[in-house]
């Protein structure tokens, strides 16, 4: 019975507090959002919150009162109104910039005291004030002008082949078409492989010029290309000494086409090589847009490295040799097919014993040579396996 009625006290006081806490925290939250909200009800409030006692009352005392406060602006505008005029719009201007309404109240309380002179003091802070907004906005005409023909120049460069961007930035510089500060902002819109390419091939002095306008983060981005590109063109040299020892067929396989290699990467191989096997390689490949696009990368990497080789001429020299040289070779096997095995067995045993330079070609620094046996034996490899095993029997050991 005495724990029945426990429960129920418990039942009935729990709800009571909790209407006595929310008829005292609703008025105290509503009095806390109009005291900072109502401009009156604050100055009323404070004056209300005096009768505290104590340090807390003293504190309430000390806040001035609406009138205090408008007694305080109007000797601020006594004060103010006998200024020089400009003297009188920087001090507004300055207000203006941490209270706009002070500055509001100012400027009637000022018109009262002298109507005359704020009449010129309002034009003249009308003007200035347009005047710092127009600068404003001229200077952001300005930045964003600039940043729309910096962004211009960087599509402008990289529309051109890279040769050709090398040598139009290094242009544009020299005529003072453009600063390394511009050429620093387009690089910061090119690609970071777009970017380190061009620096590894621009003139040194311009190149540090741009490095040193960079920025930080940029620059590091690019060094780090930089250094894969390096580094990858030192795999591509390595490549071209391998595949000068591989055989004629995995070098056409490979060297031949697109795809195992870039046409870049390509003409970094073929630049490495002896002509006369880079020659003899391409004198198989049939296809003409290919080797267009190979010679127009061996240049462009010839234009960059300030180099005159001329590696084209002499490929397409070389090339030329090797398919003759085939051609002939056909026309022989031709003859030597219709030939009595007495009279091609005479033939082959001369030219293998004299084996004497069949042609001759200098290509640049090198030499292409044929020689009797090798057109012999490149003549036997087209020949019908019958023959060639009859002309076998007929040789004698030491030359078959």
């Amino acid at each position: 019975m005495t724990d029945s009625l426990r429960e129920n006290k418990k039942g009935i006081v729990r709800p009571l507090i909790i209407i006595l806490i929310a008829f005292l925290i609703l008025p105290i939250m509503t009095a806390t959002v109009m005291y900072f909200s109502s401009e009156n009800f604050r100055y009323t409030a404070n004056d209300f919150l005096t009768i505290l006692p104590g340090n807390l009352g003293e504190h309430f005392r000390r806040i001035p009162t609406s009138q205090e406060k408008e007694n305080i602006k109007l000797q601020i505008a006594k004060n103010y109104i006998d200024l020089q005029e400009d003297r009188l719009i920087d001090k507004l201007l300055i207000i203006k910039g941490e209270d706009e309404d002070l500055y509001n109240d100012l400027l009637l309380l000022l018109n009262r005291e002298n109507p005359m002179k704020m009449r010129s003091v309002k034009e003249k802070l009308r003007n200035k004030q347009l005047s710092t907004d127009l600068l404003k906005r001229l200077l952001e005409e300005i930045d964003s002008e600039k940043e729309a023909n910096i962004k211009e120049l960087a599509n402008y460069f990289s529309s051109l082949k890279m040769a050709e961007a090398v040598r139009e930035i290094e242009r544009t510089f020299r005529s003072n078409e453009v600063s390394s500060e511009d050429l620093a902002l387009a690089f910061e819109n090119f690609s970071r492989q777009e970017a380190a390419s061009y620096l590894m091939y621009l003139d040194d002095d311009l190149a540090y010029r741009i490095k040193r306008e960079l920025k930080v983060h940029t620059m590091q981005e690019i060094e780090k290309e930089i250094k894969t590109i390096e580094s990858r063109e030192n795999d591509l040299l390595k490549m071209a000494k391998t595949y000068e020892k591989k055989s004629l067929e995995d070098q056409i396989q490979d060297l031949g086409n697109i795809d195992n290699f870039r046409m870049i990467d390509l003409a970094v191989i073929y630049k490495n090589m002896p002509i006369k096997t880079s020659g003899k390689i391409l004198s198989y490949v049939e296809d003409g847009d290919f080797i267009s696009n190979l010679y127009e990368n061996i240049n462009m990497l010839e234009v960059l490295s300030n180099t005159e080789e001329n590696l084209t001429v002499d490929l397409a020299k070389t090339i030329h040799i090797h398919k003759n040289y085939r051609s002939k070779v056909k026309e022989l096997t031709s003859i030597y097919e219709r030939m009595p095995m007495n009279e091609l067995t005479n033939v082959v045993e001369r030219m293998l014993r004299g084996n004497n330079v069949y042609q001759r070609h200098s290509i640049g620094n090198e030499e292409i040579v044929f020689t009797e046996e090798q057109l012999v034996v490149d003549v036997l490899r087209q020949l019908r396996p019958n023959k060639v095993a009859e002309l076998m029997s007929q040789l004698n050991t030491e030359m078959a």
